[in-house]
Formats: C-alpha cells, structure tokens, sequence
C-alpha cells in the first residue's frame, strides 16, 4: 500500500512538473514570454480554432492556407475606436514582417461588410493593405477564440497553436511586440 501511495505522488509530480513546462513547447525562450506578459498579453499555447470566412472581394480564406507562416490574427469593427487607432502600427507591423513569412488576418465583425470597405477605403485611400481584411458579421469565429472585446489579437505560431492573446489597443511597433515576432519566424 506504501508502495502504491509513493507511486502515485511520483506520477502526480512528474504530472505537475510537466504541467508547468508544457506552456512552452517548441517555444522555450524566457525573452519571449517576458514579451508578451511585458505587452500586458497572456501564454495560450492552444491549437488555434480553425475557420473559414471571406475576404472583402468575396474570396474564401481558411485559416489552414496560412500553415507555414506566422498569423497576427486580429478581431476588430469599423465603429471601434481603439481598432481605428491600432490599424496604422499594424500596417506598419504586416509591411515590416510579410516577405519573411508573417501574415495579418483582421477579421472585421461589422455587419455590414460595407462599412469595414468604407473604413478601409478612408484609412488608406488609394492604396492597398497588406493585411487580408476578413468578414465575420455573425461574430462565431471571434466566439470560438474566446473574444471577449475587441480589439483583440491572437498570434498563432507556424505550426498552428495560438501563442499569446492582447486584449484592447496595442501600438504594435514596440520592441517587444519585434521579439515576438521574429523568435516565431
């Protein structure tokens, strides 16, 4: 019976001691994680809920197209404010990381996907943007990541795991937000 009891508290450590190392994965950089609890984000470290939505010209997008890259994939409305003042830092974040294999998916939860097209038409008129704007009107794909507010972002590794969360308006041009992002690719 001793015998059995010292087993199981054995397992029970290992068990516990695998718990708290298992966050990491293939992610096993300190300079990482103090990034992201540095940005205020929180580890995840989950398979990423897939999805299927359209883009603005009507195009089916999964998220499985992007396996390979890193996704910056960000939930945000026309009418929010913080989202209207977070785009510039992420144009800017997508231009700097594309050609390295970064992709940014912001996937509008307008229900109306005219107005995310007349936002996007103001906030670069005659250009074009790098991030692939996505159409969620029904809100399930935010739902199934666990959106509470937007704007909120997920970065999700090459493999397809969801490594950090950001609730509310990030300036995403911060160092920190670099060490991320580059530890990824």
């Amino acid at each position: 019976m001793v015998r059995v009891q010292k087993a199981f508290l054995g397992l029970a450590a290992i068990g516990f001691v695998a718990m708290l190392v298992m966050p990491w994965g293939a992610h096993d950089d300190q300079a990482v994680l103090d990034a992201v609890t540095g940005l205020g984000g929180q580890w995840v470290d989950r398979p990423a809920p897939q999805f299927e939505l359209l883009d603005r010209g009507g195009q089916r997008r999964a998220l499985s197209d992007y396996r390979g890259q890193v996704v910056f994939l960000n939930f945000w409305a026309s009418f929010c404010e913080p989202c209207r003042r977070e785009m510039p830092s992420m144009e800017n974040l997508v231009r700097q990381y594309s050609a390295e294999g970064m992709v940014m998916l912001a996937v509008s939860m307008d229900t109306d996907a005219a107005d995310a097209d007349r936002f996007m038409e103001e906030f670069l008129p005659g250009q074009r943007s790098a991030m692939t704007i996505l159409l969620d009107p029904s809100g399930d794909v935010g739902k199934s990541y666990g959106t509470e507010k937007i704007p909120e972002t997920y970065i999700i590794d090459r493999s397809g795991r969801v490594v950090a969360r950001f609730v509310g308006e990030y300036d995403w041009t911060r160092p920190q937000v670099k060490q991320i992002i580059e530890a990824l690719l």
